[in-house]
């Protein structure tokens, strides 16, 4: 079994568009430092506020253009999606897809609950539980992809052990989870390939 287009692309979408709005707020962040050097007339008597000055114009603008070749390359791929959706299957599908992703990932979120902890010199610290921590960051990969035929929700396996014991536990509540958001479609037994795990549904 492979990944889609769409699963492919999700977490990457969602990656590059974070980072080009944190390269929008850091080069507005200079471009309001630059405009205060500027406004205050230090670059005109001190040579070395004059340097900083054309540094911090030189840096906001390589800034600009890298968050705005990510945010570009981000549209491309989700205007692809919706071309494709159009073409091939249906649009609605698509912002179903990336509602049910959500929706899921929220649904097998664990609580990570810290263990507090006595040391030898009677100091108490607190500590995440890493089980915990290793199935979250698992499912953090989790996808969704809707089609007119088929529904494919792929999840990545835990690397540790039992981590890949809480995730076989929830097996059948993310069946009975996907199923309800999907009951036009019949859903078989989850199947493992490699280090990941497919639930499958397929047009009633």
């Amino acid at each position: 079994m492979k990944k889609s287009f769409f699963q492919k692309t999700y977490n990457l979408i969602i990656n590059l568009t974070i980072i080009g709005l944190i390269c929008f707020l850091a080069q507005f962040c200079l471009g309001l430092f630059y405009q205060a050097i500027e406004l205050s007339g230090l670059s005109q008597y001190n040579n070395s506020f004059i340097l900083i000055s054309d540094s911090l114009a030189n840096i906001k603008q390589v800034i600009l253009v890298f968050s705005i070749s990510i945010l570009a390359i981000s549209s491309i791929l989700v205007i692809g999606q919706l071309l494709y959706r159009i073409a091939k299957d249906s649009l609605w599908n698509y912002f179903k897809s990336v509602y049910q992703t959500i929706r899921m990932r929220q649904f097998l979120k664990q609580v990570e609950n810290s263990e507090p902890i006595v040391t030898i010199e009677n100091q108490t610290i607190t500590r995440f539980n890493p089980v915990l921590s290793e199935f979250n960051q698992s499912v953090r990969k989790c996808t969704v992809d809707i089609r007119q035929e088929e529904v494919s929700i792929f999840l990545k396996m835990p690397r540790t052990q039992q981590a890949q014991k809480l995730l076989k536990d929830m097996e059948e509540h993310i069946k009975e989870e996907i199923s309800n958001y999907n009951p036009n479609y019949y859903f078989s037994t989850p199947l493992r390939v490699e280090n990941k795990l497919w639930f499958k549904g397929t047009k009633r």
